[in-house]
């Protein structure tokens, strides 16, 4: 079990929705989601479960580069776009290059904390966007 799936077995929602990992890099992470055990009381995927999936994968990255000693991640506001029902699997890919981390490193140590904003996609099987998701994340250093 890598890093990624034993941080979502831990979540009991995230260890609840059938999740797999597909791709896992220290810049990279592509998670997707059935929608059979997801649906909502239409028969298509449930808004939450949707909302979940691109919520989580930030705060995954985060303490697989960070670990939860120095600096952790904590979401701060997030809005939604569903734009088109969903009944299929559904997936997100967050990319997050070295120098982005670098940078999120240097001025949460800098500054206590730091604001990172992040638009995410979640896509169907066939690369539609389903929901386009606006996260705001606030990087914190750890007061021991």
């Amino acid at each position: 079990m890598d890093k990624a799936e034993h941080m979502m077995q831990s979540i009991d929602t995230l260890k609840n929705m059938g999740l797999r990992v597909l791709e896992q890099s220290p810049n990279v992470l592509k998670i997707a989601m059935p929608a059979d055990g997801n649906r909502n009381h239409l028969g298509g995927v449930y808004a939450g479960a949707i909302f979940t999936l691109a919520e989580f994968p930030f705060g995954i990255m985060c303490i697989s580069r960070f670990g939860m000693q120095e600096i952790v991640p904590v979401v701060g506001e997030v809005t939604i776009r569903f734009l088109a029902p969903a009944s299929r699997e559904l997936f997100v890919e967050l990319t997050i290059p070295d120098q982005e981390w670098d940078e999120i490193e240097r001025e949460t140590k800098a500054h206590g904390k730091f604001k990172i904003v992040k638009e995410i996609e979640v896509k169907d099987d066939t690369g539609k966007v389903n929901t386009i998701v606006k996260a705001t994340y606030f990087m914190l250093v750890v007061r021991k």
